[in-house]
């Protein structure tokens, strides 16, 4: 473990490097670098810790740790708290698109998908939804468009009661990359959706749900048409079968990073944001080493 830490670590400096340092409060000069910051961070993804207080305490327990960030003392829990936000709001955006940029992601053909987080019954935020594979759940839902070799470009977290194609503004999001084809499972099949990704320049491409029609012949929608000729007549259900490598990345996340944990919107939102960037630096620290893939090192 020490071993890899210290790959991650070095990984982040080298990134980090590239930005400038965010400005401190006037007057106050900063204890502790935006490097410092990060490291611990994602040292708290990594080791599934779940709030600041215990980030404190285990940093103060493990020395080596603390030798490879370079602290003499260890930052207070509203320390981390008050840095976090700031990283959050400015360093992390861009830092998330250098990652992206390094690792060259494959956008031609992208996959969209929601997967369910679980949440405790006495969560205020949460609510009510349907997996395919659960069944009933409480909690909330992440949704993300992928690229071709399952490195996350976009992402969101609602409430687990918003159907798949209420998250229109994912696609807003994602047309800043080249992407021709959009596959997603039935739930996308939505005049909306089409519409959006045809002004993006995008090809959506979903099975045919037949709601609120007796055959898909009779859709009111030109988009729904021409999506369900594709994928009946033309080469759509070749590219359709390619759609379920996205669980592939839902199950490396929940198993091997601890996305699924229960906790409000807000922590989930701030987990999430840390456990894809801590897959992200996986996947470039494989990348140098020459393993250009997401499957888990025992599968490899």
């Amino acid at each position: 473990m020490k071993g890899i830490n210290n790959q991650i670590f070095c990984c982040i400096e080298d990134m980090v490097r590239r930005f400038a340092e965010t400005p401190s409060r006037a007057g106050k000069p900063k204890k502790f670098s935006d490097t410092q910051i990060l490291k611990c961070l994602i040292y708290q993804a990594y080791y599934r810790i779940h709030s600041f207080r215990e980030l404190e305490w285990k940093l103060n327990q493990d020395h080596w740790t603390r030798r490879c960030i370079g602290l003499d003392e260890v930052p207070d829990h509203s320390t981390f708290c008050r840095r976090a936000k700031q990283i959050e709001q400015g360093l992390y955006a861009p830092l998330y698109e250098e990652l992206l940029f390094e690792l060259e992601p494959k956008t031609r053909v992208c996959y969209w998908d929601s997967t369910a987080l679980r949440a405790s019954r006495y969560d205020r935020d949460a609510e009510k939804g349907k997996g395919t594979r659960l069944g009933w759940f409480y909690g909330y839902k992440l949704h993300a468009i992928v690229s071709e070799d399952l490195l996350p470009l976009v992402w969101d977290i609602t409430p687990a009661n918003l159907y798949d194609n209420q998250c229109t503004h994912l696609i807003y999001h994602v047309s800043q990359y080249p992407v021709f084809m959009l596959l997603a499972d039935a739930a996308y099949d939505d005049h909306k959706l089409f519409s959006a990704c045809n002004q993006a320049d995008i090809h959506l491409v979903t099975p045919v749900n037949k709601r609120n029609a007796s055959c898909p012949a009779a859709f009111q929608s030109e988009h729904r048409q021409q999506n369900w000729r594709f994928v009946t007549e033309g080469l759509g259900k070749k590219f359709l079968s390619q759609r379920s490598r996205m669980e592939q990345l839902f199950s490396t996340l929940k198993t091997l990073y601890g996305l699924e944990q229960p906790r409000s919107i807000y922590r989930y939102y701030r987990h999430t944001l840390w456990v894809i960037l801590l897959y992200l630096l996986d996947r470039l620290i494989n990348k140098r080493l020459g393993f250009n893939t997401s499957k888990a090192p025992w599968n490899r």
